[in-house]
């Protein structure tokens, strides 16, 4: 985890075709799990989301790199911005202090909530579903965790994509013991420690 002070603080609105393109992503995956649901099909969201990825029309100027099992890093759209697809089998409570994040769930084997902090510093838990956008802005604690209340599947995983300015490699740091405990509060168990 990076405590570099240095760096400057990169706080943006995503630009209209940002959103546009993820739209369009989110709506060909919906569109293939229906189709695969329609003709009794396994459906393997995973390799649905790199096939979706790979396509010609979603093609980002610097494409991502879609081998292996994931997270797909590397890529960058004509903002300069990084995407990459994200699959976390557990939970990572982290911020960043000098970048805005942009997450955008793709599915969830099982459920999902999103923690964070409202302008109270309240906990809150957003339930997560598919075509969701998370904006994180700099300094803001978040994390994607099971539902609070319902079984764990052994399986359980949640897919996202993320649009941020930088390499979170710079800019990514653990949170408060406070924000520990406020987790604790309304997820009934501890946060894990690091990322």
């Amino acid at each position: 985890m990076s405590e570099d002070p240095n760096i400057p603080v990169l706080d943006h609105e995503l630009a209209e075709d940002e959103l546009s393109w993820m739209r369009a992503v989110h709506a060909d995956f919906a569109q293939a799990r229906a189709a695969s649901a329609e003709r009794g099909q396994d459906f393997n969201p995973k390799e649905t989301l790199r096939a979706i990825l790979g396509k010609p029309e979603y093609q980002l100027a610097q494409p991502m790199d879609l081998t292996g099992p994931g997270p797909w890093r590397n890529g960058r759209n004509r903002h300069d911005r990084f995407v990459a697809a994200v699959f976390l089998p557990k939970v990572e409570l982290h911020r960043h202090s000098k970048s805005r994040t942009d997450q955008f769930p793709m599915y969830v084997v099982g459920e999902a909530e999103g923690f964070s902090l409202d302008d109270n510093n309240q906990p809150v838990l957003t339930p997560v579903l598919g075509g969701d956008h998370f904006h994180n802005a700099p300094n803001a604690p978040h994390a994607f965790l099971p539902k609070v209340g319902k079984p764990i599947p052994d399986n359980w995983e949640i897919a996202f994509i993320a649009i941020t300015p930088r390499n979170l490699r710079e800019d990514t740091q653990a949170v408060s013991d406070s924000v520990r405990a406020a987790y604790r509060q309304v997820v009934g168990r501890d946060a894990p420690i690091g990322v």
